[in-house]
């Protein structure tokens, strides 16, 4: 038997937690430090990331930038727009890796959060894209 606790929800462990630690996003629970996602369906895992090197210095590194906004990872749905938008520019996705580039749109754009990797783009927005276009041109050929 799964020792997963199946009733327990991304919103709910969240709850269980001090304010700041995770956040829920698109059903998916994200470390407010590391912005990256959590296993949220046992409680073991959570605070297993907790306790992680990478963390505790992100948690330091955080922590002597008092006064800058927490910017928060952001789910597929909510960067859908930017990857159709460098899609339909003829932008490659790879540019988003350019640490510059990145700093810039993170700085400078309102409600962007955190702007994921190319890996990450290509596994989760890209397929729901293709999708779209799929049914956009199946739309279009009816006609």
């Amino acid at each position: 038997p799964s020792k997963n606790i199946s009733s327990i929800s991304a919103r709910g462990q969240c709850a269980r937690y001090p304010k700041y630690i995770f956040h829920e996003s698109g059903g998916f629970l994200f470390c407010s430090t590391c912005n990256v996602p959590v296993d949220y369906s046992r409680k073991a895992s959570c605070d297993k990331h907790l306790e992680t090197t990478s963390h505790k210095r992100k948690a330091e590194a955080l922590q002597s930038k008092k006064g800058r906004e927490r910017k928060v990872q952001k789910t597929v749905s909510e960067l859908f727009e930017l990857t159709e938008a460098f899609r339909a520019a003829n932008v490659p996705l790879k540019t988003l890796d350019n640490v510059d580039l990145k700093d810039y749109l993170e700085c400078n754009l309102k409600n962007v959060g955190i702007i994921p990797s190319l890996s990450h783009l290509q596994q989760f927005c890209l397929p729901r894209i293709f999708e779209n276009h799929v049914t956009e041109m199946k739309e279009r050929l009816k006609t």
